[in-house]
């Protein structure tokens, strides 16, 4: 029996669009809560090729401070501040895209 999943294909896309991803805020959102990867059940992300971009946001989550807000609460937009470190994490190597 072969359980290896299909690659999904890539594309590339400016980081904003990446933090601002719902994979992404759910890994994100899943990962500071403590709990367990979930994406391996849910067929919908690996169909959209997504499981890579919830696994970004749980790696950010525990890499960024853990008072740093994706979502500005107020506002309901992204954090200036996230979507910079996040790039910053990306271009230094700490964060594999």
């Amino acid at each position: 029996m072969n359980d290896v999943r299909p690659q999904a294909e890539t594309f590339q896309a400016p980081l904003d669009e990446i933090v601002w991803n719902s994979a992404f805020r759910r890994g994100f959102a899943e990962a500071r809560s403590g709990r367990t990867p979930r994406h391996y059940d849910d067929e919908v992300m690996f169909q959209d090729g997504l499981a890579w971009v919830y696994e970004w946001g749980r790696q950010f989550a525990i890499l960024a401070p853990p008072d740093l807000p994706l979502v500005l609460p107020d506002e309901g937009a992204l954090n200036p501040k996230a979507v910079e470190l996040f790039r910053e994490m990306v271009m230094q190597g700490e964060i594999c895209t």
